[in-house]
């Protein structure tokens, strides 16, 4: 389809000029009449009136001028044809090459979304990837963590085994009985071995010890630091003298260490009333001492537990009162019996003692 130029404007020629103007206007502007033979313009008679005949050359002239005209409307035809003919191929080919113009944007487009489509599944894919390797990561961790927890936790690899058992600071205690006394924990990881539960039981089976502080000597010992009780004194039980400390706890005590302890006369099988509360003072008061003055001490002479009375190895005798402020006694006491002549040392009072 041929498109139509647009149309021009008259340029020097008013909208509203007549047709007769146009005409004459027409008429100056129109061209020469020219003979076809000499190619020669041809002169007009200047005695011819307009609407006139023409002459015979005039006549031949407009036949030729006719004939020429056809043949010019001809040969414009032919080229209108031409034109037509090559406008429709130049349309046929516009319109081929916008066909072409689609087929390559439409190929283009596809070209496009296929590789936007192959983006997307990779992102997808790698998303997907680092998903599993997380998942993965995690699993391998949890694991790790399990079997690190059973081996620390539950495997053999920490057991106690009690021939690894060490005992720090006894004395007179058998250190066979202390270690014995672990061995409901044996075969425990040391990592959920607790130290009260293992304090509490060395404790219960062996009463010589005042404390018991346990901490774990790895892969699969233990170490127990024991306080011993000291004894304070000795009293009879059922006929036997025992060493018993200020806590009335029995410990057994070597014969040899026996002359060494002041002497309680009483038997602790029949201990009760004022005999007890007795008792119960006096160890306090000794185990308030220091152990030079204590092992100068050797019986508790008095009944009541109000006025402690104890009879010194050297014959003399110290009047203790009862068993408040014996730190304070203790050092007034030592102080008193370094003066020559004493017989008697009354520290009852620690503020204001006295000695005769």
């Amino acid at each position: 389809m041929r498109l139509k130029p647009p149309t021009r404007p008259h340029v020097g020629r008013p909208e509203n000029r007549s047709d007769a103007e146009s005409g004459a206007h027409r008429s100056k502007r129109r061209r020469p009449v020219v003979d076809p033979k000499t190619q020669e313009p041809v002169k007009k008679d200047p005695s011819a009136k307009a609407g006139d005949e023409p002459t015979d050359s005039a006549a031949k002239v407009s036949a030729s001028g006719e004939s020429l005209s056809e043949t010019t409307i001809s040969q414009g035809s032919g080229a209108t044809d031409a034109l037509a003919s090559g406008g429709s191929s130049e349309s046929s080919e516009a319109l081929g090459s916008s066909s072409a113009g689609a087929d390559i944007y439409t190929g283009t487009s596809s070209k496009v979304n296929t590789e936007l489509m192959d983006r997307l599944e990779e992102r997808e894919f790698l998303r997907r990837h680092a998903r599993h390797i997380r998942v993965a990561t995690l699993v391998g961790i949890l694991l790790g963590v399990g079997v690190v927890s059973f081996v620390v936790f539950f495997s053999p690899l920490f057991a106690y085994h009690l021939d690894k058992c060490v005992v720090n600071g006894a004395k007179t205690t058998d250190v066979a009985a202390i270690c014995q006394a672990t061995a409901g924990f044996e075969g425990t990881p040391l990592t959920r071995l607790a130290a009260g539960p293992v304090e509490k039981a060395v404790l219960k089976a062996v009463p010589a010890l005042q404390d018991v502080k346990m901490s774990r000597s790895w892969l699969q010992g233990i170490d127990l630091k024991v306080v011993e009780r000291v004894p304070v004194a000795t009293v009879r039980q059922n006929g036997k003298v025992v060493g018993i400390d200020r806590d009335s706890v029995i410990l057994e005590v070597a014969p040899g260490d026996v002359d060494g302890l002041p002497r309680v006369d009483v038997d602790v099988e029949k201990l009760g009333g004022k005999t007890e509360k007795l008792v119960v003072a006096a160890l306090s008061a000794l185990g308030d001492m220091p152990g030079e003055l204590r092992a100068e001490i050797e019986a508790v002479t008095s009944q009541d537990a109000a006025q402690l009375t104890f009879a010194m190895r050297d014959g003399r005798e110290l009047i203790w009162g009862n068993s408040k402020d014996s730190v304070e006694k203790a050092q007034v006491a030592k102080l008193l019996f370094t003066v020559q002549g004493v017989k008697v040392v009354d520290v009852s009072n620690p503020e204001r003692p006295s000695t005769r």
